[in-house]
C-alpha cells in the first residue's frame, strides 16, 4: 500500500502464480488506485508483490506499474494510471521504471532502449538498470554485464547520451550530480577501479558519497575477496590517499553532519560488531560500543541495539549517544522491538517489555536527554505509527483470536496515557498508516471474512 499526494494505491487478491519454480512468497495481484476522499478503481492485474512493481508519483498523483508480470523473464507491461482516469499502456515489455525526483517524468527500461514518457526513446544495447540524478536532469543507464556493462549518461531535455565508462559493475550519484563508477571486478572478486569524472581515483568494492558530496566512504575487500565484510576507508573527493577507518566492516552510513558510522570487527556468528565513528571534520576514529547489532542516526543523534551478555545467552538493549556532545552513551531500555523519533528528535517512542513476542508489547515515551523516566502510553501493542507532525500515534493492538489481524486506535503522542484506547477499526491488516501529515486520516485494509477491502477513516 502506498499513499502520496492525496492518492492511495494497493494490491488486492494476491495469489501465487501457476508456476512451481516461483518462490512461495512471490505473489501476483490486482492493483487499485483511488483518491483518499473517494472510491478506488481497479487499474491493473498480474502486478507483483515485489518492491518496485508499482510506484506513486508525489508530483502528479499517478501510479506507474508493471502488469502481467513474468517472474522468470523479469518483465511485464508498463502502464500509467491517474485517479479517475483510464490506464494507459506505455510499453508492452519493460523490466524497470523510475519517477523523476524533480517532476512527473517517467523513465523506464525496455529491451535495448531507455524510455521517457512523451519523448523519443534512447537506444542503449543491453540496458539493465537506471537511476536519476538528484536534480532530475540526467539519467545514468547501465547495460547488463553480458552486454559489456557500459554506463551511459543521458540528458533528459535533449535525449543526448554519452558513454561514461565501459565494463562497469556499479555507480552512484553524489548530491551535486557527480557520478562515481566502479569498473569490472577481478576474476576472483574484490576491489574494482573507482572512477570520478572519467579518472581513476582509487579502488573499492562498494562506495557511498557523503551528504555534502566532498568525501566518499569506500569499502575494500582486497585482502579477502568475496567476504561479506571489508576495510572501510574515507577519501576526499578532491584527491589524496584514502584513510583507514576500521577493519571487517559490515555496515556503514553517513550522518547528515558528515560523521561516518560503521559496525567494525564484525562477528558473523554473533551478528554484531563494534559501533565506530569517524567524526565530521576530521579527527581519529573512536569506538562507541561493542556487540552492536544495528544502528540508526537522526542528525548527530545515534540509536543502537547492543547485546548484553547473560549466562549462556544475551539480552538486547537500546542505547543512544549524541555525537555532538561529550556525554557517554546512555541505556534507554531493554527488549526493544521498534522505535520512532519525534520530528525534532527530542522524544523517543518505542515498543518494549513484550510478553510472548513482538505482538504484545508496551508502548513507551521517553525524552532523549534522559531528564525523566519513560512514560507508559499503552499496553498490548503489536505496532504503531507516528504522524509526520509528531502529534498523534496510530496504535495496532492484536485482534483477539487472530495471529495476524490488529485493531486500530489513535492516541495523543504528547498527552497522558488513556485508560483504554478505543478502536475505530477491528480485524485490520498491520499495514495501516496515517494518510496525512497531521494524523487526521488513516488508510487501512480489513481482513474480516466477506468484508475485506481498503478504507480511509477520519479520526478525531
Amino acid at each position: 500500500m502506498k499513499v502520496c499526494n492525496g492518492a492511495v494505491a494497493f494490491l488486492l487478491d494476491a495469489a501465487h502464480p501457476d508456476d512451481r519454480g516461483v518462490p512461495e512468497d512471490l505473489l501476483l495481484g490486482d492493483l487499485w488506485l483511488g483518491a483518499l476522499t473517494g472510491a478506488a478503481k481497479k487499474v491493473g492485474s498480474g502486478v507483483s508483490t515485489q518492491p518496485g512493481a508499482f510506484g506513486l508519483s508525489c508530483k502528479t498523483g499517478e501510479v506507474a506499474f508493471l502488469a502481467s508480470w513474468h517472474f522468470r523473464a523479469g518483465e511485464g507491461e508498463l502502464w500509467v494510471a491517474s485517479v479517475g482516469g483510464e490506464p494507459v499502456r506505455l510499453a508492452p515489455t519493460a523490466s524497470d521504471f523510475a519517477w523523476s525526483p524533480a517532476g512527473g517524468v517517467l523513465a523506464y527500461v525496455t529491451p535495448g532502449q531507455l524510455g521517457l514518457r512523451g519523448r523519443e526513446p534512447v537506444t542503449i544495447d543491453g540496458l539493465r538498470s537506471i537511476a536519476w540524478s538528484p536534480d532530475g536532469r540526467q539519467i545514468a543507464a547501465r547495460a547488463a554485464a553480458s552486454a559489456g556493462g557500459a554506463l551511459w549518461l543521458v540528458d533528459v531535455a535533449s535525449g543526448a547520451k554519452r558513454e561514461v565508462a565501459p565494463g562497469t559493475s556499479d555507480f552512484a550519484f553524489a548530491s551535486d550530480g557527480e557520478l562515481a563508477v566502479l569498473g569490472p571486478p577481478p576474476p576472483k572478486g574484490g576491489d574494482r577501479p573507482l572512477l570520478i569524472g572519467g579518472k581513476q581515483v582509487g579502488r573499492a568494492t562498494a562506495l557511498r558519497f557523503s551528504p555534502d558530496a566532498r568525501e566518499l566512504a569506500l569499502l575494500s575487500t582486497a585482502k579477502q575477496p568475496g567476504e561479506a565484510t571489508g576495510d572501510l576507508y574515507r577519501l576526499a573527493r578532491a584527491g589524496g590517499e584514502p584513510r583507514l577507518i576500521a577493519p571487517r566492516v559490515s555496515d556503514y552510513h553517513w550522518t547528515t553532519a558528515g560523521d561516518l558510522l560503521c559496525l567494525a570487527r564484525y562477528d558473523l556468528r554473533a551478528r554484531s560488531g563494534v559501533l565506530t565513528v569517524s567524526p565530521a571534520g576530521g579527527g581519529e576514529p573512536r569506538e562507541i560500543a561493542p556487540r552492536v547489532q544495528s544502528f540508526t542516526a537522526q542528525g548527530r543523534r545515534v540509536l543502537y541495539l547492543a547485546q548484553a551478555p547473560l549466562k549462556g545467552d544475551f539480552k538486547i538493549e537500546l542505547w543512544t549517544v549524541d555525537l555532538a556532545g561529550a556525554e557517554a552513551p546512555r541505556k534507554i531500555d531493554e527488549g526493544v522491538y521498534g522505535w520512532e523519533l519525534s520530528p525534532d528528535g527530542a522524544t523517543l517512542y518505542y515498543k518494549a517489555r513484550c510478553a510472548g513476542g513482538p505482538r504484545s508489547c508496551s508502548l513507551l515515551r521517553a525524552t532523549m536527554n534522559g531528564a525523566a523516566p519513560a512514560t507508559l502510553l499503552a499496553t498490548n501493542v503489536a505496532g504503531f505509527d507516528l504522524s509526520e507532525d509528531g502529534a498523534h500515534i496510530l496504535l495496532q493492538q492484536p485482534h483477539r483470536g487472530s495471529a495476524r489481524a490488529v485493531d486500530l486506535a489513535v492516541i495523543s503522542a504528547s498527552g497522558a496515557a488513556p485508560d483504554k484506547a478505543k478502536p475505530f477499526a477491528l480485524e485490520a491488516d498491520a499495514s495501516g498508516r496515517f494518510a496525512d501529515g497531521q494524523g487526521r486520516r488513516v488508510v487501512y485494509a480489513t481482513l474480516t471474512a466477506g468484508k475485506g477491502g481498503v478504507y480511509v477513516a477520519e479520526v478525531p
